[in-house]
């Protein structure tokens, strides 16, 4: 799949005077490197103050590297910032509208500052002869559709609940036609029904328009449910870089499987001789760190004799791998 965002080598440098000519720096990013492909949602986590907020507002045009690469698209933020941004719709904390206008209102008011290209495919020739109005009518009515507003489109936003006012956002954010979106606590405040519409709000945009999304939060139970990848910043590096589906594995691929067995203490020790992998018994379960895949160990179990009950690789938590990483809380 194609990387709608590309960021090589970035390093953001503060530099602050003391009097007397003398400076001090800060290095908020240090040689930070990631990209998104077409369809992925990546989580970008890491403790307050590890370099999370500069690196989105670098990548957003809204601060200026002191080395370092971002394309969007093919295209540099640096050099041809215009074109690159096309690409993007983004929510940095909370949305900010005009709580006594609709939400209709809000978003005609908004889609007025996009140009008409942004509105059409430039191969479809029967949307490009349509007149802007009502291009933008049409796509103001398909975001809310797809937020799920379009049945309270013409309350007042002050009369939103929370979790409408961020579908909202997302909404605004759309207009555009993003093909990278960024997100910053997107469900921040939300009861746990709130949080889910947005999970699944976003799985959809990704899978079915294709987005790549690159989504801050400090809710790691969600960051895990959502996304694809994860990547863990702290003191402005890039600590770690992982799949969802790999957090159980290490370096060696090598993760945690839990065997409901008939004597195990017997099938330690076949385990043991079979493939040199020490086991721990508890009660009538076995438990192995191994590559080996579930398919396989469980055919070899059942050939070696032994009636095999469950297996499964034992669930690994975001949040432990984060700790683990960051060294937080220790």
């Amino acid at each position: 799949m194609p990387a709608v965002l590309e960021v090589k080598h970035l390093k953001k440098t503060y530099v602050s005077r003391k009097g007397a000519g003398r400076t001090s720096e800060l290095v908020a990013v240090d040689g930070v490197s990631f990209e998104i492909n077409e369809g992925e949602i990546l989580g970008f986590i890491g403790p307050n103050g590890a370099g999370k907020t500069t690196t989105i507002k670098m990548i957003t045009g809204l601060a200026k590297p002191t080395e370092g690469e971002i394309s969007i698209c093919g295209h540099s933020v640096a050099k041809d910032r215009v074109r690159a941004m096309r690409y993007v719709g983004g929510v940095i904390e909370t949305p900010d509208m005009y709580p006594d206008m609709t939400g209709l209102a809000n978003l005609k008011y908004l889609v007025t500052l996009h140009p008409k290209d942004t509105m059409i495919d430039p191969q479809d020739a029967t949307l490009a002869a349509k007149p802007k109005k009502e291009l933008d009518a049409q796509r103001v009515e398909d975001v809310l559709r797809m937020v799920g507003l379009w049945e309270r489109r013409n309350d007042l936003v002050r009369k939103y609940s929370l979790g409408m006012k961020q579908r909202l956002g997302i909404a605004q954010a759309l207009l555009s036609k993003p093909k990278l979106l960024i997100l910053d606590e997107p469900a921040n405040g939300l009861d746990p029904a709130g949080i889910k519409y947005i999970r699944d709000l976003l799985r959809n945009l990704a899978g079915v328009y294709k987005m790549g999304i690159l989504v801050s939060s400090h809710q790691l139970n969600e960051i895990q449910l959502m996304c694809d990848r994860v990547l863990i910043i702290n003191n402005g590096k890039i600590i770690s870089q992982k799949r969802i589906d790999e957090l159980s594995k290490d370096e060696t691929g090598a993760s945690n499987i839990v065997i409901k067995i008939d004597k195990p203490a017997e099938a330690a020790a076949y385990v043991k001789q079979k493939f040199n992998v020490n086991a721990q018994i508890s009660g009538s379960d076995l438990r192995i760190r191994t590559a080996m895949d579930t398919g396989t160990l469980t055919k070899e179990l059942v050939l070696g004799g032994f009636n095999v009950y469950g297996i499964a690789t034992e669930e690994v938590r975001l949040e432990d791998v984060f700790i683990d990483a960051t060294g937080e809380g220790k």
